[in-house]
């Protein structure tokens, strides 16, 4: 699946559960989604020495969309958005923030346009639902032209 579709798209998943990455790259195998290629990191800080190309990602490409875990162990994702934003260069990257909790539990949070909140996905079915819903936001409301679709 790596490279092998000419405009694949590059997912950072950045969650520290490996079953969630299964689940996912389940998910892409079942719906029969090739366009996509998932770069891992496992924590906070490990993702954004990858997103600004530090050591040891100095060859790391820019992700196309970021899958984030609302609990890390060293931070939250709301933390990571925020300082996602102080950088001209990754403040555009959409954002799927996944939580546990309720998205209404976090009414009293702004997100950026370019992020958007989702219950974390259990099953196959639930991540490729979360998948169709993203390519929606993705072509449809952040105008993004020309995208493969997922």
């Amino acid at each position: 699946m790596r490279g092998a579709v000419k405009n694949t798209i590059k997912i950072l998943m950045i969650e520290d559960d490996p079953t969630q990455v299964e689940a996912l790259q389940e998910a892409l195998i079942v719906a029969q989604i090739i366009c996509v290629e998932i770069l891992e990191s496992e924590d906070a800080e490990q993702a954004l020495a990858f997103l600004h190309q530090a050591y040891p990602h100095v060859d790391a490409p820019q992700p196309d969309l970021i899958f984030l875990s609302n609990h890390l162990p060293d931070r939250t994702g709301h933390e990571i958005i925020k300082e996602l934003q102080h950088d001209r260069r990754l403040r555009t990257i959409p954002v799927a923030l996944f939580s546990d909790e309720n998205p209404s539990a976090s009414e009293n949070v702004t997100f950026p346009d370019n992020c958007h909140l989702f219950m974390r996905p259990n099953t196959c079915d639930e991540w490729i639902y979360v998948l169709r819903c993203i390519e929606d936001v993705w072509v449809t409301l952040l105008n993004i032209s020309g995208a493969p679709r997922l």
